[in-house]
């Protein structure tokens, strides 16, 4: 059991700490429930909900950095405060070695958290800025070109002064030459190069990269190659 050094009481709604702020108490759920949120641009994301008998705020007495999400009472709570001092006698009786891989874990789930959080984040940002793309290749020659030079057959390169951001999802539409097929799929961004590190033979664009294709156009696709390759 942890030896505590007293109680703190908090109203529903009441703030327990702030993301960002600096403190260093670990505190034990005695009763009601604490609810850990964090903002990632402008947005509250929940972690976690706490009940009876759980443990929080540990993560700074580690570390010593500043507070990694908003704690607050979802309802009439009482905490326990954990005696500092009989944290720091216990955590120094580890050995410096082992500390340090506390340390590390800490600093690490940090990391992934806020990772986490922000990938929901960044896939509607993405959607939002979705573009379409249309392409007409005249000859099979260009497509192959633009097909076969980049990510392994996997997309197409399309050459531009303007290229899109890394990651930008499209809807890209391409009539394939000497035919009225049409492959629609969503591509990504993968990659760009710009003026700079343009030559004769590598011009500026973009390499999109085809995610979710369907079968029938993957079939449509596969058929027009290999008729090209066989005439």
């Amino acid at each position: 059991m942890f030896l505590t050094s007293g109680k703190e009481t908090y109203k529903a709604g009441e703030i327990v700490f702030k993301e960002g702020s600096h403190g260093a108490a670990v505190y034990v759920l005695s009763s009601g429930r604490v609810e850990i949120s964090k903002m990632i641009q402008g947005r509250k994301f929940v972690v976690e909900i706490l009940g009876p008998g759980d443990i929080f705020g540990e993560m700074s007495y580690i570390d010593h950095a500043s507070r990694s999400a908003t704690a607050i009472a979802l309802e009439n709570t009482v905490l326990e405060l954990v005696d500092k001092d009989f944290l720091d006698r216990e955590f120094n009786q580890i050995a410096s070695d082992f500390r340090q891989i506390i340390s590390t874990l800490v600093r690490r789930l940090r990391k992934t958290t806020q990772n986490l959080l922000y990938s929901p984040r960044r896939e509607e940002e993405r959607a939002r800025t979705r573009t379409k793309i249309r392409i007409s290749f005249t000859k099979a020659s260009d497509f192959f070109r633009a097909y076969i030079g980049n990510l392994s057959g996997g997309g197409l390169f399309i050459k531009t002064t303007k290229s899109l951001p890394v990651g930008t999802l499209s809807d890209l539409e391409f009539t394939l030459p000497d035919s009225n097929q049409v492959i629609r799929t969503t591509g990504e961004v993968a990659w760009t190069r710009s003026k700079d590190e343009s030559s004769e033979n590598k011009p500026t664009g973009m390499g999109i990269q085809f995610i979710d294709m369907n079968p029938e156009n993957k079939k449509l696709l596969q058929n027009y190659i290999a008729s090209v390759k066989s005439s």
